[in-house]
């Protein structure tokens, strides 16, 4: 099947020049296994539009070869001056005129990437994100957050800017956020109707995240908090693979089926070598609100199991509570609105906890400067 594949691909023309990809040495390996067929190719000087359409047709062919069950494409693009920026639309990003040099790496003054994660869908992982990155910005440090979610993105609505539209760079070359509650945003649910579904195969979503962390100006920020898709497919694979990844925070209820997924998340990432920050319980109880009373929605125990079986702390336990829902609905997230209430705490203890382990630099000189002021007062 090897040779079949590799004459499939050389039937595929470089886009822009004579040559296929075989011939034009654009096919970097190709791997066969149990009808899962991986290619990658590189793809240097090739606009994104046209990349895009190339991947579709790598899919479409080999997957009509008979014996191919799956096909997955990846890109490699190097940084070289040969970018074609006046015949890339991108995403309505690049403007016209001559082509110019590579830009600055757009996440070279990120310091710190947070994905936040789960195994499956429903357990609250955006509304945990979107509190987390606000609660962060509480404690003062500069924050982004962007919602890679493509299936799913509902962290505009949860912000209160679903109808908003990013801007573009003065270099013409990179979307600038959105701003929110004094957060940097992005998401697709920015760029696509709301009644559109998104129907994309696996290599359109990878191109997708890759472009949301290399083709926006997010600046200068000491936390870009990463509302991730539910699942280990296509999304979280690429993220763990082209970015810089600080630590995964893994969003469970204390659902049994839940925590069976969660735990397949966590491992995936422990897999490609991202270190784990800590397990949040979302909806762990209820409180409630005329007595005080807390009661449990869920089996108990299941979460700190998982926690002593895997060697990964529950750094958080958010109650079920309707303003904390409320406010996700309605665009006003209980972090911003309400800072002093018993649901803002509980976000600001997740974000004291990752704080803790991943510490920006306006803190660690607050500390130090604390520690010294007490130290002369001695």
């Amino acid at each position: 099947m090897y040779d079949d594949i590799t004459a499939l691909l050389d039937s595929i023309p470089f886009p822009g020049k004579s040559e296929s990809l075989v011939g034009s040495q654009a096919l970097k390996e190709l791997e066969i296994e149990d009808g899962e067929v991986t290619v990658v190719l590189n793809l240097t000087g090739v606009p994104r539009s046209a990349r895009h359409a190339l991947e579709d047709q790598v899919v479409e062919l080999l997957q009509a070869h008979e014996g191919v069950k799956d096909v997955y494409v990846e890109v490699e693009v190097d940084d070289l001056p040969q970018y074609d920026a006046a015949n890339d639309p991108g995403l309505s990003v690049h403007g016209g005129g001559a082509a110019k040099p590579a830009p600055k790496k757009a996440l070279a003054d990120v310091k710190h990437l947070i994905a936040v994660a789960s195994g499956k869908g429903g357990v609250g992982k955006s509304t945990v994100a979107v509190n987390l990155a606000l609660a962060m910005k509480a404690r003062g440090a500069k924050v982004g957050i962007v919602d890679i979610d493509i299936y799913g993105p509902s962290v505009p609505i949860q912000l209160g800017v679903p109808g908003a539209k990013p801007g573009v760079s003065a270099d013409q070359k990179r979307f600038t956020p959105v701003e929110a509650y004094g957060l940097k945003v992005m998401s697709i649910g920015f760029l696509v109707d709301d009644d559109t579904p998104v129907i994309w195969r696996g290599p359109i979503v990878a191109s997708v995240v890759k472009q949301f962390l290399d083709d926006v100006d997010w600046g200068a920020l000491d936390y870009l908090v990463i509302d991730m898709p539910p699942g280990t497919g296509d999304a979280q694979l690429t993220l763990t693979q082209s970015a810089p990844i600080t630590g995964a925070v893994i969003v469970t209820t204390p659902s049994e089926l839940a925590l069976v997924d969660a735990v397949k998340g966590l491992q995936m990432f422990r897999k490609v070598d991202t270190p784990v920050i800590g397990i949040v319980e979302n909806m762990s109880h209820y409180v409630c609100p005329e007595c005080g009373h807390h009661s449990s929605l869920f089996n108990e125990g299941g979460t700190a199991r998982i926690s002593e079986k895997f060697g990964a702390s529950v750094i958080a336990s958010i109650p079920i509570d309707t303003e904390i829902q409320r406010g996700g609905d309605h665009g006003k997230p209980v972090t911003a609105v309400r800072p002093d209430s018993p649901q803002a705490a509980a976000f600001l203890t997740l974000a004291d906890a990752v704080i803790e382990k991943v510490p920006f630099e306006a803190q660690e000189k607050a500390e130090k400067k604390g520690f010294l002021s007490n130290l002369f007062k001695r």
